[in-house]
């Protein structure tokens, strides 16, 4: 059972106290971290550490760890790396068995911050202790409130801003791209369950973390951030195994002269080559990223492709678009990431021709020149595609938000049906939902593309019903090719 796994405490503790928090969250970075615990909704005890402090925001706080009327189950210690061995122990004393250690100063800092290192190892050796970090802030858990309390969580992080819960993990040895991350996965729709920021990764590392994300039923994507990893062959081997049933996608910070620089003094990481990790990626099944943009796009195409279970059976591509431009530029893209663009038969382009304009094109890219029929752009042509079998997949460039045309409108020749302000309310019932409807049923990748940004309302409504829409055309086609890649891996191993 995956609660019986020793990280399960790390996200769904009971009790927990924390060091190094006081009453002034503007300035002190564990205040704000007890402040989105707080906010969170944890609904276990919370204690307050500190040496003069009787009360921390609205929790009584006590002196000590050996002070506390129960054993916490986790303990939280955001203070200078001198002062950390020393609470480690009296948590040892109390019997607290898990801890994350926020505090930086360690491997990352010489000489001095490698002694404190090999003293935190001696003190969780001999009470039998895990902790995540040093160096690190934390875990959010989306799923904390369990299936029925969407509205809780914990958060350990530093921002205050938490995703829209969803089937995607995420493990980083950096707490930016742990939690900074938030802030755009709620703009792209990119729902992300579980996060945990594992820093120097002292005690804990990927290798554990992936080993629970494996088994646990709320993942289905996982997402990696590297800078290095200790267990190589461990790795390889449970890599390959999750793999074969959850997509991983990847992001390995090292391979250049400054970027091994900057990591030795970010973690104190010694990582190798982009060589080597893009090969181990490949054995293993891992999709490689080097962008955030990339990485974040990946995430949220094979969650919507796990939650659907849709995935191409092979790499031919279908383009509709009623724009020349963004059709050629999508054609070509898709060659260059090993996609196939092929004509269609004369039997499929007859069937096509009877709805296409005549000014229009009916062989692959559809180019339809601005015909604004939105039933049959965004769904008689990707039917009849569908149920061809000439492609595994559709990619539509003509989501526009048809609310912000209509306010243009209305400003200069005032709209006598009003209701066409609410235009987009009604392609949501009338066109949206069928499409929802029409995916599910054929069971074939059909992407969405507007030229406008996530924010617009038409966009948002697309997310909304889980139907995959892009803002840009470069996109679709690498989130195509990774589903592609990945379904071929997945296939060649369970056979």
């Amino acid at each position: 059972m995956i609660s019986n796994h020793f990280l399960h405490k790390f996200l769904f503790p009971n009790s927990l106290c924390v060091f190094g928090a006081n009453n002034d969250v503007l300035n002190t970075m564990g205040s704000m971290q007890l402040h989105n615990i707080i906010t969170g909704g944890f609904e276990g005890a919370i204690y307050p550490i500190h040496p003069r402090l009787k009360e921390i925001q609205g929790r009584k706080a006590y002196r000590s760890v050996l002070e506390l009327p129960e054993i916490p189950e986790l303990a939280f210690i955001i203070l200078p790396p001198i002062a950390v061995p020393k609470v480690m122990e009296e948590c040892g004393e109390k019997g607290v068995k898990y801890l994350i250690i926020t505090s930086g100063g360690f491997r990352e800092s010489g000489s001095d911050g490698k002694i404190l290192s090999h003293q935190i190892d001696k003190i969780a050796k001999k009470y039998s202790m895990r902790f995540i970090g040093p160096n690190c802030l934390g875990v959010y858990n989306g799923w904390y409130g369990g299936n029925n309390k969407n509205c809780l969580y914990l958060n350990t992080m530093w921002i205050s801003q938490v995703p829209e819960r969803g089937n995607i993990s995420i493990t980083s040895q950096s707490g930016t791209i742990a939690c900074h991350l938030a802030w755009h996965a709620r703009r792209l729709g990119i729902k992300i369950g579980k996060s945990f920021s594992n820093g120097n990764e002292r005690n804990v590392d990927i290798v554990d973390i992936l080993s629970y994300l494996k088994d646990d039923p709320q993942t289905d994507v996982i997402g990696l951030y590297i800078e290095e990893i200790k267990r190589g062959q461990e790795f390889v081997k449970l890599a390959k195994e999750v793999s074969k049933q959850k997509p991983i996608v990847a992001i390995y910070a090292g391979g250049t002269e400054a970027a091994t620089r900057s990591i030795m003094s970010h973690t104190g990481s010694i990582g190798g080559s982009q060589e080597i990790f893009e090969a181990v990626f490949k054995k293993t099944g891992i999709i490689s990223s080097n962008t955030i943009t990339d990485f974040l796009y990946y995430l949220g195409t094979f969650s919507w492709a796990k939650k659907n279970n849709i995935f191409p059976s092979g790499n031919r591509v279908a383009i509709i678009t009623d724009s020349g431009g963004a059709g050629a530029m999508m054609t070509k893209a898709s060659e260059i990431y090993g996609l196939s663009v092929p004509e269609f038969s004369n039997k499929l382009q007859e069937k096509l021709r009877t709805y296409v304009p005549p000014t229009g094109s009916v062989n692959n890219p559809i180019d339809v020149t601005f015909d604004m029929d939105l039933s049959k752009l965004y769904l008689k042509y990707p039917k009849i595609l569908a149920k061809s079998g000439e492609i595994d997949g559709i990619f539509i460039y003509g989501v526009f938000d048809f609310r912000e045309i209509m306010d243009i409108v209305n400003k200069i020749i005032p709209l006598r049906n009003k209701a066409l302000l609410n235009i987009n309310e009604t392609i949501e019932k009338l066109v949206i939902l069928r499409i929802k409807n029409m995916i599910r049923r054929l069971k074939i990748p059909i992407f969405y593309i507007g030229p406008q940004p996530y924010e617009t309302s038409m966009n948002q409504m697309f997310l909304r019903n889980g139907i995959p829409i892009f803002d840009l055309w470069d996109q679709p086609t690498k989130c195509f090719e990774a589903l592609v890649r990945y379904n071929h891996f997945r296939q060649y191993h369970l056979n």
